[in-house]
């Protein structure tokens, strides 16, 4: 489409311009006045390389309107949140003079790794990079306009009346573009910080490509942890159970999966039987449970009826079980294992004298009666086991390659030697810096 060949165009031109050193310049704004920490001409340089190799660079410098305008760009949407009036703010000036050293650091960094893209010929892109680009960009600025659209005085509309959506996109583009001129920036300047963020993800994958792990190192992770999860189950069923989802990674092999329908006691009868366990007064309560047993009785035993006429259980669970919520949670049935203190003892007894998957038998416990079926052993897949293993895998290689990147970076950090006019820019100067300078005088 000649429409998007144009805009890929453009993005090309502004990307080499941006290699270049250059930058699509704008006029002062009003909101430029909310700054009064830092007192700069626009064409001021506030950071430069001092290595042997790359001083001098006037395409390396960072002039303070670059800066400008995305400390500016930050400090709208800071403003909008929480209506200062100035960066010196006294509530807030602490955090904007953080943001400003943050924002100093990562444009230096961005300026040696795209410096870093054109020694390595990553710095044009193909014309798939570049219509994804486009296709990115576009989004994004859909988005923006959807939102500030949404956002916008429209004054009293009439009754019945409402905003089309092509007038709320133009209305939203009219006033992100106003937003974006308080910042100093242009939607190309957007494009711009895109295009970076693309480039600098392929410094990333282009110096860190070589970098692999071996899957064996993933399963030996897997299987090591599967041990430390073992150990923790033969020390203390409980921890086991209840302090993380190592269900998910290892199961014993007698666990099983049992599903129940719950014949309930009524709240109150419940609530008192509770009671009574809690002050110790445990004839009581047994002589009570008995009581509301024999009461319930013969719903418990017409449902047994059924099944061994060979009525369907979970068609069973969804007419007549007290617990047909929870059982629709866990569709395969609760996982109990030997030792469990998550149920009732008699629940966790129950289940281990089921002998054969598709046993069932009544229970009794102080919640009513349970009519417990066998439905499966309870198993780890070794489909799960494989995501496991992919996922740590991944992980691992991303660690890898993260590390390599970051000893590069410092490597990169060290030769390109910025020099920061902390100072002009109202930040602090880092304590190792101050040290170094200190020691070498």
């Amino acid at each position: 489409m000649k429409t998007k060949r144009i805009l890929s165009a453009a993005a090309a031109c502004i990307i080499a311009a941006s290699l270049a050193g250059c930058s699509i310049r704008t006029g002062t704004s009003k909101f430029e006045s909310i700054i009064v920490s830092v007192d700069l001409k626009d064409t001021d340089v506030v950071a430069s390389p001092t290595g042997e190799s790359y001083a001098g660079s006037d395409t390396l410098d960072i002039d303070y309107l670059d800066f400008k305008k995305e400390y500016l760009y930050w400090l709208k949407s800071y403003k909008q949140r929480y209506g200062i009036e100035t960066d010196t703010d006294e509530k807030y000036g602490e955090n904007c003079t953080q943001q400003r050293a943050s924002i100093i650091n990562y444009m230096v960094e961005e300026r040696v790794i795209l410096n870093k893209a054109h020694e390595l010929g990553l710095d044009v892109l193909t014309q798939e990079e570049m219509d994804a680009l486009d296709a990115d960009y576009q989004e994004n600025l859909k988005t923006q306009y959807e939102y500030f659209g949404e956002n916008a005085d429209y004054g009293t509309l009439a009754e019945g009346e409402t905003i089309s959506e092509a007038e709320l996109l133009q209305r939203g583009e009219e006033e992100f573009d106003k937003y974006l001129a308080d910042c100093m920036l242009t939607k190309e300047d957007l494009l711009t910080w895109q295009k970076n963020a693309l480039l600098i993800e392929k410094v990333q994958k282009e110096v860190t490509k070589d970098i692999t792990i071996e899957r064996s190192e993933a399963e030996d992770v897997l299987e090591d942890y599967i041990q430390i999860v073992k150990d923790l189950y033969e020390e203390d069923p409980e921890k086991y159970e209840t302090g993380g989802q190592y269900s998910s990674f290892w199961l014993p092999e007698e666990a099983r999966n049992i599903k129940h329908i719950l014949i309930m006691f009524d709240e109150a009868d419940g609530d008192e039987i509770s009671a009574l366990r809690g002050l110790d007064e445990n004839e009581e309560a047994d002589a009570l449970r008995d009581q509301k047993l024999a009461e319930l009785e013969p719903k418990a035993n017409e449902i047994m009826a059924m099944l061994d006429a060979g009525d369907d259980f979970d068609e069973l669970i969804k007419a007549y079980s007290d617990d047909a919520d929870g059982s629709m949670m866990y569709p395969n049935g609760y996982t109990v294992i030997p030792g469990s203190t998550t149920y009732v003892d008699e629940f966790v007894k129950g289940a281990f004298e089921l002998e054969n998957v598709g046993d069932y038998k009544l229970v009794y416990s102080d919640f009513g009666w349970h009519i417990m079926l066998y439905a499966s052993d309870a198993k780890v897949s070794q489909e799960t086991l494989d995501e496991f293993v992919e996922y740590i895998h991944e992980t691992l290689e991303s660690n890898a390659k993260s590390d390599k990147y970051n000893e590069l970076m410092g490597e990169w950090m060290e030769a390109y030697s910025y020099e920061i006019d902390y100072k002009a820019l109202n930040i602090p100067e880092p304590v190792e810096t101050a040290e170094a300078e200190s020691t070498a005088s």
